[in-house]
């Protein structure tokens, strides 16, 4: 019994590490581009079945495609939530379990299978249903590593975000209050009421400006000039602070491979070929391209040699 529960973990592990991309490169290279065209060739297969003159001459192919993907999705699904208790030791399998079939990606990896099953039980296709089966685009977050940089700056950024936010919501009140209040009387049916008015609100802070809603009064032209102008500025505000949190994580993640390339250094006075693999792999996991992650490592071991020459220039008679 021991040996049997001891090769299953054994099992459980290899799954984990395989579903996390944590095996060998070859092994993740070729788990991710498999994972990444199935779910493209699966979304772009659902959109074109919407065409009927498409989906009159494919939906053969379609079925089977899709029967195919959402297979595989379930596999994967009920994989991940076997191997989930090796992602928290210290935790009970069950806890391990119902907090992946409730997190994010658990739900999303939920929602790329069922709706084919439903509709092979007999459900009628529903634009819900089509919905939640292009949630499995969702799934190209774990294959990139451009998804987690953008993940760790919302997550930085979270209270700057909060608070534009909030300021887009007052605003957008106060302008629907606003035109309400100058144009409701001359044009009730546009701007009977505040939610009404809402949609022009809407439409003139983020600059959109479909014309199909137009201030007539003065005062109303007025306020709404006044509107856009604000609109300008205050949509560009999370542009701001989203873009300014990109280079900020990625200063943070040079300085990270940097102090790691100089640890190694300061180890072993060079870089081993194993050193080189172990910062390959951090490379790729901190989303630096191979160019940066190169200059950065030929600046560390040109200050460490110019450190190493100055200091024998000054004590010739001692050794490094």
């Amino acid at each position: 019994m021991i040996r049997g529960k001891s090769t299953s973990q054994s099992v459980r592990v290899r799954i984990y590490r395989f579903l996390h991309l944590l095996g060998p490169e070859v092994e993740k290279k070729l788990h991710s581009r498999c994972m990444v065209l199935l779910v493209l060739a699966s979304a772009v297969a659902l959109v074109l079945s919407s065409e009927p003159s498409i989906a009159d001459h494919y939906f053969l192919l379609f079925m089977i495609l899709e029967a195919f993907a959402s297979s595989i999705f379930l596999l994967e699904y009920l994989l991940r939530l076997w191997s989930s208790p090796e992602q928290d030791l210290n935790r009970s399998t069950l806890s391990c379990r119902l907090h992946y079939v409730f997190s994010v990606m658990g739900l999303v990896d939920l929602a790329s299978f069922l709706p084919f099953f439903l509709l092979a039980s007999g459900y009628d296709q529903t634009s819900v249903l089509i919905l939640l089966q292009l949630m499995r685009l969702f799934k190209l977050t774990r294959y990139s590593p451009a998804f987690g940089l953008l993940a760790d700056v919302l997550k930085d950024e979270a209270e700057s975000l909060l608070v534009a936010i909030t300021l887009m919501f007052i605003i957008f009140i106060f302008a629907s209050v606003g035109i309400y209040t100058f144009e409701h009387e001359v044009q009730p049916e546009a701007f009977g009421s505040i939610p009404h008015a809402m949609w022009w609100a809407i439409v003139t802070l983020t600059t959109v400006g479909y014309g199909d809603v137009t201030p007539v009064t003065v005062y109303g032209k007025i306020f709404a000039t006044l509107i856009t102008i604000v609109g300008v500025g205050l949509v560009s505000l999370p542009a701001g602070i989203i873009a300014s949190g990109f280079t900020e994580q990625l200063r943070l993640r040079r300085e990270r491979f940097q102090s790691e390339v100089e640890q190694l250094i300061d180890e072993d006075g060079e870089l081993t070929e194993q050193d080189l693999a172990d910062l390959n792999t951090d490379r790729k996991e901190l989303g630096l391209n191979s160019d940066k992650a190169q200059l950065i490592i030929s600046q560390v071991k040109n200050r460490e040699q110019g450190y190493r020459r100055k200091y024998q220039a000054k004590n010739p008679d001692k050794e490094e």
